[in-house]
């Protein structure tokens, strides 16, 4: 099968040689043509090829969802970041090699994919569109960790250490019409249940009901939200919604599309959030008990 494989070489914490990654996947049957997150582009590589593979975190995934051409064209993900949230929400918890021995029994599952329309025109998402503490936290996470573990609880710790200090940002967030008023220290736009290093934002969230969740989290919030940030046991307590169309209007902030800040015109300004029409198709292998139905 001719395969585009999009891979991030920096991706996780001891990244996997290409060579290897290459071989493995060749042997496995697949005619590969190479693509590296952030440098080639992914449309034009697509030309011709029967799947996509995103081998990386949860950035590539992203760039491979919302930047592939043809969305019935299935991808596989080999998840090799810190989180691999999406792969996570999907099912996908195999090794490496477990996911590539399981394709050839992979059954399809459907992924939504966002898009966000604001003055810069519009942008695809696949986790999240943020603002508030998450944002604010990424400054202050260790960029030098030693495993992926350790990766999560650096950006863990530096979350909760965002909540205790953050001063809440003023925005106001409208939900299919209804309006919620800030300010707030924390506002995320979901469309999976956890995000960054694994905050389970929205524990309930399902990846093909064509619903965001929305959690909206006032300054009324902060103490039990920096306990609940502690465990990361049962829903975060704040306010969760869903909807289908959100909009946030604010100035002088910059707010988060997945893993990107945004720039913003320091005057007022509104971005429209909402999920796409068409989903893209995501293979999910096989399991590891032998039940080809597990994964599916």
């Amino acid at each position: 099968m001719k395969a585009l494989l999009v891979h991030s070489p920096n991706a996780g914490t001891k990244p996997e040689p290409i060579r290897s990654l290459m071989g493995q996947l060749k042997e496995a049957g697949f005619a590969i043509r190479y693509c590296e997150h952030g440098r080639d582009d992914i449309c034009s590589g697509m030309d011709g090829v029967e799947m996509a593979i995103a081998a990386g975190g949860d950035g590539t995934v992203a760039s491979v969802a919302t930047e592939i051409p043809d969305r019935s064209v299935p991808i596989a993900i080999l998840p090799m970041g810190g989180s691999n949230n999406v792969a996570r929400a999907l099912g996908i918890r195999q090794s490496i090699d477990a996911v590539i021995a399981g394709l050839d029994k992979a059954c399809d599952k459907r992924l939504t994919v966002g898009s966000v329309t604001g003055p810069f025109g519009r942008k695809g998402f696949l986790e999240a569109v943020g603002l508030g503490a998450l944002n604010q936290s990424i400054e202050l996470v260790d960029e030098s960790p030693d495993t992926p573990e350790e990766k999560r609880e650096n950006g863990r710790a530096a979350f909760r250490e965002t909540l205790r200090t953050a001063k809440p940002v003023a925005c106001t967030v409208d939900i299919d019409g209804r309006r919620f008023e800030g300010p707030w220290l924390l506002v995320e736009i979901l469309n999976i249940g956890a995000i960054g290093p694994r905050l389970p934002f929205a524990p309930r969230a399902n990846t093909q009901d064509r619903l965001l969740d929305i959690l909206l989290v006032g300054e009324i919030d902060r103490d039990a939200m920096v306990g609940w940030a502690e465990h990361f046991s049962g829903p975060p307590p704040a306010r969760l919604e869903t909807g289908c169309v959100v909009t946030l209007e604010a100035s002088g902030l910059c707010p988060r599309i997945d893993d990107r800040p945004i720039d913003m015109p320091d005057e007022a300004w509104m971005v429209e959030v909402r999920l796409d029409d068409e989903p893209v198709t995501i293979l999910v292998p096989a399991s590891m008990t032998g039940h080809d139905d597990d994964a599916c």
